[in-house]
């Protein structure tokens, strides 16, 4: 699988991380870095969140500047006014991308915490556990880590370091191997994402066909991929608990509009 964007994109953040090392949190021990994460504001809970909602599936509409294969979405997104947006159209929680690859930054992450009180994902390429704590300070509730990006003994570590701090883990899968893998990991919210890492090809019957691998007792998201309206009731037919929505809504005439749609249509 050399050369796919998941490869490319993986190398960049690991030289991305290494450059950051030198800062603050990059610089603490593991111990240290526990005790900051502590002292930092309680998260919300967005697993609660997301299985309180009711009738249909939660969304969770996501702030997403670009993407690698499709390039930029909407030219001057401004998170403040497209959280606005979300938040007043019904969305349960929001998803903001951090990556440079997708032209994102902690930032808009802060910009969105200060302007909502929905519960906030931090999505980003998560590699050490200081990430985690760096995306709390900014005020995530929680963060993705990828199941095919992490080797199984860090993805447990990440996972218990991010439940240590009060946060959770959308731990994001593409096959029935990797669902089994964050399951095993203590992962609790089980993503699946229709969009293949590898080849940014979309599958949306993915999140249908693997719903039956995830019990009752985890919450299942079914992450990117959604074009319409009818994509989202097939997700919600297949009895998903949560759809993860960001291009869709990012490149409407009007975000907030499309959203609402999306919720009345449950």
């Amino acid at each position: 699988m050399s050369g796919t964007y998941l490869d490319k994109i993986l190398a960049a953040k690991r030289a991305e991380l290494s450059g950051a090392r030198a800062g603050r949190s990059a610089a603490l021990s593991d111990k240290e870095l526990a005790e900051l994460g502590a002292r930092l504001p309680p998260a919300r809970d967005l697993i609660g969140a997301l299985r309180d909602h009711r009738p249909g599936p939660a969304v969770i509409a996501e702030f997403k500047r670009a993407s690698p294969s499709a390039g930029a979405l909407r030219e001057d997104a401004d998170p403040r006014t497209i959280a606005t947006a979300y938040a007043e159209a019904g969305a349960t929680a929001m998803s903001v991308l951090c990556d440079r690859h997708f032209q994102g930054s902690l930032e808009d992450l802060r910009e969105v915490r200060q302007t909502v009180t929905l519960p906030l994902l931090c999505k980003d390429f998560i590699l050490e556990r200081w990430q985690i704590v760096e995306a709390k300070r900014t005020g995530a509730d929680a963060v993705l880590l990828i199941v095919a990006a992490l080797e199984a003994p860090l993805l447990r570590q990440l996972i218990s370091f991010a439940h240590d701090l009060g946060m959770q883990v959308l731990c994001e899968t593409h096959d029935a191997h990797e669902v089994d893998r964050a399951m095993a990991a203590g992962a609790r919210l089980i993503g699946v994402n229709a969009r293949d890492l590898r080849t940014f090809e979309i599958d949306l019957q993915l999140c249908v066909d693997l719903r039956s691998l995830v019990p009752a007792g985890f919450t299942y998201v079914a992450e990117s991929g959604v074009s319409s309206v009818e994509d989202a009731k097939k997700l919600a037919e297949a009895g998903v608990d949560a759809i993860l929505v960001g291009s869709y809504l990012m490149k409407a005439e009007s975000p907030g509009d499309k959203l609402r749609e999306l919720v009345d249509s449950f």
